[in-house]
């Protein structure tokens, strides 16, 4: 068993009323038609359960039950009734009864020894049979055809829904509304929704064990998914000492908290890790970031650069970046950051301690955040000036570093474009002028820590994926018939046979791919602006590495 993507796009793009109008008749109308074809296969399925019965159910004649050809003889013989009949292949006949002529009555009558001539107009009992078997199998062929045709006019209903993200303000404003009232209940009763969080993980890891003979984490945080936000944001509004009046008119309440534990945690973490930042250049044996047009290659890279430059033997250690420059037809240079997630060194400027800074709200306390610190000052030593378009793209941590550089460093820097794959960033002020694409999965837990959704706008595009197993393949005579709609889900490469926590960026990459395979016009326009950041030919990438020291 495999894993699989299905991804819903909120955001990035926004349509006229007229032509969202337009779209949403035409969606209904194939669900519509879909739904009515549906129903007519019910009504064809139906009718062949009545032949089945009606064949069933029909008398057995005399004569073919045995007692009839006793009879038949007997009456051709004496009484000169003259009996046909007419077998009908393996099924069960029905009797029809007819009137046989005075003339064959009478030749019958008086071929018989004794026998009286029939009486005209008397009824002589004729056999025969409806093709039962035929009828029933093209009932149901008919069915089948009115289900296939039926489901893929609602899968292309579904299609469009998903592509053009119909519905995705509506959604997007229940959530929020969701998140509001489950942090008020949050809030007003702390004690027993933890106990319910708890019971639902306790649920979770229970349920995994049973299935899998071991407790797994991913299972407990699929259990809590929807109600993450919602509890994070209450728990945050407790700690920050948020109002429910003020609580209604902002969204920062997790940003809120974790600037007040900041001002505590900070001087710990200098105290055990030291706060002496050292930025050095360092050059890998292997290709580790290469060249990149597009947000799916960036994430690939991004993807290796994290997880395998120690599996490949690249020379790199501890928390490491890359600086791309692409030199542009003008002579002029894009720049391109790529920005891995935590790797949980005891002196990495990316260790666990740095996210508590990261999500603060306050601006010189995200600034002060190690992880903060290295890229800008990679990003100072690689040459980097004010004036040329940067983009930056990053995961979980790395994720909320870019945001925090796009929010706090926007005079200094030319931030044009933001990737972020699992990284909870709703709140960060990032200026309009940036674009930003966000990559979420449902049930990941790591994205829902700022207690919020993201922005819904022109130039913020969110992509949430929910992760199912992949249906078993169809094999007919050894060749494996592809799925009937192939934009349904994208699949997860190298995943696990069992489940695993969905934080791995292999399965934003899954979501990114089933999103672009919708044919977006949200997802095709922030795609073509991020090639048009870093738009020409790569000249060179830079590591940097980053310690900490007291």
């Amino acid at each position: 068993m495999g894993w699989q993507v299905t991804s819903y796009v909120y955001g990035g793009h926004q349509l006229a009323p007229a032509t969202l109008e337009d779209y949403r008749r035409v969606a209904t109308a194939l669900d519509d038609a879909g739904g009515r074809l549906i129903a007519h296969g019910i009504a064809w399925r139906q009718a062949a359960m009545d032949l089945a019965r009606d064949r069933a159910s029909v008398p057995l004649c005399p004569v073919l039950s045995g007692s009839g050809a006793g009879a038949g003889a007997g009456l051709g013989a004496g009484s000169g009734t003259v009996t046909t009949s007419f077998p009908a292949s393996n099924a069960i006949t029905g009797c029809i009864a007819a009137p046989y002529g005075t003339r064959a009555g009478g030749t019958a009558g008086s071929a018989g020894t004794g026998g009286a001539a029939a009486t005209a107009g008397q009824m002589t009992v004729m056999h025969g049979s409806l093709p039962y078997e035929r009828l029933i199998a093209l009932c149901g062929e008919n069915a089948r055809n009115c289900d296939a045709d039926g489901f893929q006019l609602r899968r292309m209903a579904e299609l469009l829904v998903r592509a053009h993200s119909l519905y995705s303000e509506a959604e997007w404003k229940a959530r929020e509304a969701f998140n509001e009232v489950g942090q008020a209940v949050t809030k007003s009763a702390p004690g027993y929704t933890s106990l319910g969080m708890l019971g639902l993980i306790l649920g979770g890891l229970g349920a995994s064990w049973i299935a899998e003979g071991k407790p797994k984490p991913a299972a407990a945080s699929q259990m809590t998914a929807p109600l993450q936000e919602a509890y994070l944001s209450g728990i945050g509004a407790l700690i920050s000492g948020t109002t429910y009046i003020k609580g209604i008119f902002s969204k920062d309440e997790v940003n809120q908290a974790a600037g007040s534990i900041s001002k505590y945690s900070g001087p710990v973490k200098d105290l055990a890790q030291g706060n002496t930042l050292t930025v050095r250049r360092v050059r890998s044996t292997v290709d580790m970031v290469g060249p990149s047009t597009s947000v799916a290659e960036s994430l690939e890279n991004l993807r290796r650069l994290g997880e395998e430059k120690y599996k490949l033997g690249s020379g790199l250690r501890y928390a490491t970046i890359a600086v791309q420059r692409y030199e542009r037809e003008d002579g002029t240079n894009a720049w391109l950051v790529t920005i891995p997630g935590t790797d949980g060194h005891a002196d990495s400027p990316f260790g666990w301690e740095q996210n508590v800074e990261l999500m603060s709200d306050d601006a010189e306390q995200r600034k002060r955040a190690d992880s903060a610190r290295m890229v800008v000052e990679a990003m100072r030593k690689a040459g980097i000036r004010s004036d040329e378009p940067v983009a930056l793209i990053g995961h979980s941590q790395g994720g909320i570093v870019a945001a925090q550089i796009a929010a706090d460093q926007s005079d200094a820097y030319n931030i044009c474009h933001v990737v972020t794959a699992g990284s909870p960033v709703a709140n960060h002020p990032i200026p309009e002028k940036t674009w930003v694409t966000s990559i979420e999965i449902e049930d990941e837990l790591v994205a829902a820590l700022d207690g919020a959704q993201n922005p819904e706008t022109e130039h913020w595009l969110t992509i949430r994926g929910t992760v199912t197993p992949t249906p078993p393949q169809v094999v007919e005579d050894g060749v494996i018939i592809p799925p009937s709609n192939p934009y349904a889900a994208s699949p997860v490469t190298n995943a696990l046979e069992s489940q695993e926590l969905s934080h791995w960026l292999k399965y934003h990459q899954a979501a990114y791919q089933n999103a672009s395979d919708l044919g977006s016009q949200a997802v095709d326009k922030h795609e073509r602006h991020f090639a048009g950041v870093i738009s020409g030919n790569l000249r060179e990438t830079l590591y940097y590495e980053g310690r900490m020291s007291r």
